[in-house]
């Protein structure tokens, strides 16, 4: 028979802080990220779900941008984890894309859907500007 009581059975074994420490970064990036995508939508609402929904395309591009730069310098894992995995993964979403990009297709919105698709399709492009710039600071 164990000496260990039922309650002990049952704990979760103790995380180990080199888990710990990158978790708490990307999570409070994460949250800090989210509460700046929402105020971005709250200032550039969409009045309807036949509108392009501007907001939604100017932080997916903004985020691959600003996650080239981030990539391309000289940062430490942490920064890293803190600024892209967790606030511009925060603060972007693809998520969101694909709910309003059938919204704009129900609504019968295709000119509008067409548009909005292409602009998001962008982001690769802005990331590469982002690191190219980034690049050119550093050197």
């Amino acid at each position: 028979m164990s000496s260990l009581s039922l309650s002990q059975k049952h704990q979760a074994p103790p995380v180990p802080a080199t888990i710990m420490h990158p978790a708490l970064l990307v999570g409070l990036g994460g949250a800090l990220g989210s509460v700046a995508r929402w105020g971005v939508s709250e200032f550039f609402p969409t009045s309807s779900d036949a509108e392009v929904p501007w907001a939604t395309i100017a932080v997916n591009l903004l985020g691959a941008f600003l996650m080239g730069a981030i990539l391309a310098s000289a940062i430490q894992t942490e920064t890293i984890l803190f600024l892209g995995t967790g606030l511009l993964g925060g603060f972007t979403t693809m998520s969101t894309f694909g709910v309003e990009t059938v919204r704009l297709i129900q609504a019968e919105s295709t000119t509008a859907a067409t548009v909005y698709v292409l602009l998001n399709l962008l982001a690769p492009l802005a990331a590469w500007a982002g690191w190219r710039l980034s690049e050119a600071a550093i050197s």
